[in-house]
């Protein structure tokens, strides 16, 4: 049987990474228990940015309602903590017995992948502005999904899951479930754009006439590509889902899009690392040092958070129009020139 080569990092990755790993796993015991559940939460962030570039950023397709999926991962794994909720509506499964936490995540992710399938088979086969205007309408249909059948999802206010459903109830052992939780993302989305895939993955977004002529079925891989896509961001609000212990509407919301978006492309889109480093760079922006600067400003002059952080991107769509990762990238290939041999 043959065994495919596993794609191989370069030492500065390698340096990168296990100076990341050991940061990741030695903060907790330096920063104070409200920071750390926001860190737990910008691992969960980081999900959602790498899942979304895997369908823009390596297929080139700008799907405008990733939230979708998120959103259908979160209400999955709620539901299947409260099943409850079905009380008086579907009875048969308001008897089932809640499921342990790991399987709720994947159960997250499984379902989100199945409804990324089928909008994406409808979907993919568009061009142009047509996928785009058509995804960016779907968060706001699956929204009011949650308003009509509020008796199942909870309306505007949602519902909790409860405590003893959560992560963990030690916010150090959330934080670690949160960030291994990534790390097994990231692995396993490095090792698929790295691969053969993700080259079919790359020629698509650089030339889809030019990908036919050599024989890739452009369709297929738009649809697998979306539908990866569409799993992680599932595991990523599944695991949101367990890390707060409360579910709402918001995880469909379009200021959530927004954030995915802006991290991604501020870091660089196609390059996994990008993202990364944009959505902790804006997550703990918008969610820590932001609030104390904006207060910072008059009264009288109309700048939030929000105003901010499109001031950032215009900045770095003229400094930096490929993201922030590449001009990190060739700063240190310069510096390394630079060095005597």
């Amino acid at each position: 049987m043959m065994v495919s080569k596993l794609p191989e990092m370069d030492m500065r990755q390698i340096i990168a990474w296990t100076i990341f790993l050991i940061a990741g796993l030695a903060i907790p015991f330096a920063v104070s228990e409200a920071f750390l559940y926001l860190l737990g939460l910008t691992m969960i962030f980081l999900i959602l940015t790498i899942s979304w570039d895997i369908i823009v950023g390596y297929t080139g397709q700008v799907n405008l309602g990733h939230t979708v999926f998120v959103g259908l991962g979160a209400y999955t794994a709620a539901l299947l903590q409260v099943p409850s909720r079905f009380s008086g509506s579907v009875d048969f499964l308001a008897n089932m017995s809640p499921v342990p936490v790991p399987v709720s995540i994947l159960m997250g992710g499984i379902v989100a992948a199945l409804f990324g399938l089928g909008i994406g088979i409808i979907t993919l086969r568009l061009k142009g502005y047509y996928f785009s205007l058509v995804t960016a309408i779907l968060p706001l249909v699956f929204m009011q999904s949650v308003y009509v059948f509020s008796n199942i999802f909870g309306g505007e206010e949602g519902f909790s899951i409860g405590l003893e459903r959560s992560l963990s109830e030690s916010p150090l052992l959330r934080y670690y479930f949160a960030f291994a939780v990534f790390m097994i993302s990231f692995i396993l989305i490095w090792l698929l754009v790295n691969s053969e895939i993700g080259l079919k993955f790359r020629a698509v977004r650089d030339d889809e006439v030019l990908a036919e002529a050599l024989g890739i079925n452009v369709v297929k891989y738009k649809i697998l590509a979306f539908v990866t896509s569409s799993f992680f961001a599932g595991i990523g609000g599944a695991t949101l889902v367990h890390y707060r212990i409360t579910i709402g509407p918001d995880v469909y919301d379009i200021p959530l899009m927004l954030l995915i978006i802006l991290s991604a492309v501020i870091g660089g889109l196609g390059t996994l690392y990008g993202p990364v480093f944009g959505g902790f760079a804006i997550y703990l922006l918008k969610n820590w040092w932001l609030k104390g600067a904006v207060q910072a400003f008059p009264a009288w002059l109309p700048v939030n958070d929000e105003v901010l952080l499109y001031i950032l991107l215009i900045v770095v769509a003229v400094i930096a129009p490929e993201g922030l990762w590449s001009k990190i990238k060739r700063f240190t290939v310069k510096k390394e020139e630079a060095l005597p041999e």
